[in-house]
């Protein structure tokens, strides 16, 4: 066979198919490469800029081999120009974009009205709009300024710079449309803030014969609607896209679905969840996000359980919403088997999920394993730091949130507002009032940080914690603004505690000025007047939350048991070892009454009934059935955690020190102000809280 013919019959074989099916993989570009080498084809622009496009624009290409592949073509032509420009334009390197054209202008490949969009992308991405104006300029000279691909360019290079008036301009201007270009406006108006640009530009397509909403376009409204928490409007572009077909799209579903746990509308959230024909992470993340920021953890952590027996891989962003919901419920076990899912899937740890990571251990009451979390990293900012002093505070370590504030500038971190909330809850939990005073004028005079609410509240609790209540009133009274019920309610429950009962009065008084509806505020001056025995007082307080219409948060408590998490309510019975629980309760308070030790705080009982009846009633507490369930469910010795939504109580909290001690536990429980750790009959609260 002559080498013509043999040529002819080469060229036959190595189609444009051919380098197609081939081109799947780097080692298979090169063995293409190779044989084209050999072949004498590589000569030929046509197979030559079938390598450039794969290698290129493919996901698993390899952007410096088609450089070289294109520095070794004899006479590169537009197309192969055009494709490296826009490899590089869409890659993590879009400045390269524009030192390949500048390349190409001194090699004599001019610049052609494909080359400009690719370009002015890359100076969106950058984002550089001195440069993307610069461009624009040579499309208005070069005629291109009527070409729809150049259009949508300039109008997305704007929207990406931020600067809405010229995108408004272009896209204005321009005689050629088509529904890229309303997409691109509408995505431009979407990231600039202009929600009701983009609304009114919906309703100015909708008039269009030529031009029709497509998925992108569901997208950007629906994207509009999530930044406002547009609920209505929400709903009507879900109506438009189900009558049009468009929320079969993954695209649209997710974004649908994601507005409506941005709204709060999270059972439709759900609803829409499970007819889902196609769910992917980000569909997975949205939900489980939803439910733990609606306060439904335990049901997040329940979704997550059931997406892992569904082989979905996780990935960073959700992971942080898992280990939100583990955090609030203290859910240790679960917690920890995320942290061995980030390794052994090698998840991508960023600053964000190693924070949540520290986070959820010391809420779960793991300080130490929060601590070895924050010495590991590589990378900290204030989240972090904030994170684990606050960790340390609501463990009642002080010391070691100061310590560790002194060393911030190791990381070259700047102390805010709420570092300096977390150093102020430090000093109140362990009684340093002198250094929580320091830190409150360094706020001020050395980092020019204006006190907010939360700090006056910080530092009325330091006082009142130290009982002194009348430097806490004389702090409350100097403020520049006016304290808010919480503050009455720290110092109403000082005057109690020290038996300033005057004050109590007139400060509960004011505290249901500024906060009349509030559970919890008759609670606390109910409990002020039994403590008193002033019975018809208290029964007035509960009579007046039932005229009100208000009702007691109920108190709820979580334990985790072998990576299942178990919710006692006070009074319910909904458990199914709940008998049990209750038989193991009065096990217990028997077991202590006989010990003498323990003396049940009946005065946080409100109603003026007999002592066992009062007994009776504390004993039903959500922390007392957990503390039960604890007890009867786990290995003698063992740790018992447990995490309370409200307070604890004055009774459960003597209750479970003596437990402590009878039954050999260390109880870890967490209430809504901080962590007590029970040992051998002592808190480590001091039996302040």
């Amino acid at each position: 066979m002559s080498s013509q013919s043999a040529s002819r019959w080469i060229k036959s074989i190595v189609s444009t198919d051919w380098l197609k099916r081939n081109c799947i993989s780097i080692a298979a570009a090169k063995q293409a490469h190779a044989f084209l080498l050999t072949a004498n084809l590589f000569i030929d622009n046509h197979y030559a800029s079938k390598l450039v496009c794969f290698l290129a624009l493919s996901d698993s290409g390899d952007l410096d081999y088609a450089q070289k592949i294109f520095d070794r073509v004899t006479k590169p032509d537009s197309f192969i120009f055009n494709t490296l420009v826009r490899g590089y334009a869409r890659s993590s390197r879009p400045y390269e974009a524009v030192s390949m054209y500048l390349f190409g202008k001194r090699s004599g490949l001019a610049p052609d009205n494909f080359t400009y969009p690719f370009l002015l992308a890359a100076c969106g991405r950058l984002p550089d709009l001195g440069l993307g104006r610069r461009f624009h300029g040579e499309v208005l000279k070069k005629g291109f300024g009527l070409d729809v691909f150049v259009v949508n360019a300039l109008v997305q290079l704007y929207g990406s710079c931020g600067c809405s008036e010229c995108a408004c301009k272009v896209f204005d201007e321009s005689p050629v449309k088509d529904i890229v270009t309303w997409n691109v406006m509408l995505k431009a108006c979407v990231s600039c803030g202009l929600y009701g640009k983009a609304f009114t530009l919906f309703e100015e397509m909708m008039k269009l014969s030529d031009v029709k909403p497509d998925d992108v376009t569901i997208v950007s409204l629906v994207s509009a609607c999530s930044k406002l928490g547009e609920l209505v409007t929400g709903k009507m572009i879900h109506s438009f896209a189900e009558s049009n077909g468009l929320d079969r799209n993954l695209n649209v579903g997710n974004a649908i679905l994601y507005m409506y746990c941005k709204c709060g509308e999270v059972e439709t959230a759900e609803e829409l969840f499970s007819k889902m024909r196609e769910r992917d992470v980000l569909s997975w993340t949205s939900m489980l996000a939803g439910l733990a920021n609606s306060g439904q953890f335990q049901k997040s952590l329940n979704l997550f359980q059931r997406m892992q027996s569904e082989k979905i891989k996780p990935d960073e962003i959700m992971l942080v919403s898992v280990l939100y919901a583990c955090a609030q419920t203290g859910a240790l076990d679960q917690g920890k088997y995320i942290h061995l899912l980030i390794d052994k899937h090698r998840v991508k740890r960023d600053i964000v999920l190693e924070t949540a990571l520290l986070d959820m251990y010391a809420k779960c009451g793991e300080i130490g394993l929060a601590r070895q979390v924050f010495d590991n990293m590589r990378v900290r900012n204030i989240f972090t730091w904030n994170a684990m002093m606050g960790g340390l505070a609501m463990h009642g370590h002080g010391e070691d949130a100061i310590l560790l504030y002194q060393t911030i500038d190791r990381d070259k971190v700047m102390a805010d507002d709420v570092t300096f909330i977390a150093l102020l809850c430090a000093c109140s939990h362990t009684g340093l009032v002198g250094d929580g005073l320091r830190f409150f004028q360094e706020m001020k005079d050395v980092y020019k940080i204006e006190p907010r609410m939360e700090h006056y509240g910080c530092m009325v609790d330091l006082l009142c914690r130290a009982r002194l209540v009348e430097d806490a009133l004389a702090f409350i009274e100097d403020m520049p603004v006016r304290a808010n019920s919480i503050l009455w309610a720290t110092l109403l429950g000082a005057c109690r505690i020290s038996g300033h009962f005057g004050l109590a009065e007139k400060v509960g008084e004011r505290m249901l000025e500024l906060e009349p509806d509030s559970c919890g505020r008759y609670v606390m001056l109910s409990n002020l007047y039994a403590n008193v025995s002033q019975w018809d007082t208290a029964s007035s307080m509960r009579r007046q939350m039932k005229t009100r219409g208000i009702r007691k948060t109920p108190g709820c408590s979580w334990i985790e048991l072998s990576g299942t998490t178990h919710q006692f309510v006070a009074g319910d019975k909904s458990h199914d070892q709940i008998e049990n629980v209750y038989a193991m309760a009065y096990e217990m308070m028997q077991r202590v009454k006989s010990d003498g030790a323990h003396k049940p705080g009946i005065s946080d009982v409100l109603l003026d009934v007999e002592e066992e009846e009062k007994e009776n009633a504390l004993s039903l507490h959500s922390e007392k059935l957990a503390l039960a369930f604890g007890v009867m469910s786990t290995p003698p010795g063992s740790t018992i955690r447990i995490v309370k939504n409200l307070r604890v109580c004055v009774d459960c909290h003597s209750f479970f020190k003596d437990v402590s001690v009878i039954y050999n536990r260390e109880i870890i429980a967490r209430d809504r102000n901080r962590f007590h750790h029970f040992r051998e009959g002592a808190c480590s609260c001091s039996d302040f809280w």
